[in-house]
């Protein structure tokens, strides 16, 4: 998918273990690989930046409106786009963007494995939490912390808003995360909650970046009604766990936090409480 979103003048630069890809107009392209973010001498042109917005909204900025106000385009195989550009408001409700000047392409990969050091099994009875600065490997580990709890034999609910972590798309996902394991994808997380809990049947939860109270709700909803919670949060160390994210203290019993030093998915801490 991304040979066929880039040009071969910026395709060719970036190496095979490339994790993300930052398009800024008339200025150098970057890259993240699994050794780090890397500054190339290729400076972006208006007609290379171009081609990548118009493949990327099927050439039809108006039809991607609601998309846009979101700040970001799913692709198929879960490629994401963050965009930077200039709001326009509509009274006091954002309308959508225009003069687009940045991307930001995220690549997910699928590590088969990643997680063997946690001893996922049909016993495994755990909620757990993964802390990590942004593009430090949490996507990947949950992924498949997803995949082998489903596949041994436990029933997996993804709560997938942006399609990061299954890449669905047109009802496909393009990335294996079990057998027994059901998407919701692009539901509100405050939906997506109640819809799992009341008619899915969860023995995990598995969420992505919880952020605010509508996903302490949800986690708390769960972990009193029974079901697991595995998750994200955006942070260096458990000290993310303050604020209205204290709440959920109790909840998790393990901790693992990840580094991207000395490459992206350390782990540097892995406790229970």
């Amino acid at each position: 998918m991304l040979e066929s979103l880039l040009p071969r003048t910026l395709y060719s630069i970036l190496p095979n273990d490339v994790l993300e890809v930052r398009l800024r107009k008339g200025k150098r392209l970057s890259y993240l690989s699994l050794k780090g973010w890397k500054l190339s001498s290729h400076r972006i042109s208006d007609d290379e930046f171009e081609s990548v917005l118009m493949t990327a909204t099927d050439r039809s900025l108006y039809a991607i409106t609601e998309k846009l106000v979101n700040g970001y385009l799913p692709l198929p195989g879960g490629i994401r786009i963050g965009i930077a550009g200039e709001c326009v408001m509509d009274g006091a409700r954002v309308k959508t963007m225009k003069y687009i000047t940045s991307l930001s392409i995220r690549i997910p990969h699928q590590i088969f494995g990643v997680s063997n050091f946690i001893e996922i099994d049909e016993y495994f009875k755990q909620n757990l939490l993964i802390i990590s600065p942004p593009a430090a490997g949490k996507t990947t580990l949950l992924r498949d912390i997803a995949r082998c709890i489903s596949d041994s034999g436990l029933n997996v609910v993804i709560l997938d808003e942006r399609g990061e972590i299954s890449g669905m798309n047109h009802g496909v996902c393009a990335l294996d995360v079990g057998e027994n394991t059901d998407v919701l994808y692009g539901f509100p997380k405050e939906v997506a909650y109640v819809n799992a809990l009341r008619a899915l049947n969860p023995t995990y939860i598995v969420t992505d970046e919880l952020s605010g109270e509508s996903d302490i709700n949800g986690v708390l909803r769960a972990f009193y009604g029974g079901v697991k919670v595995i998750a994200t949060l955006h942070g260096v160390d458990e000290s993310a766990l303050y604020g209205h994210f204290a709440q959920l203290k109790d909840v998790f019993d393990r901790i693992i936090v990840l580094s991207k030093s000395p490459r992206v998915g350390t782990v540097v801490k892995d406790f229970s409480r």
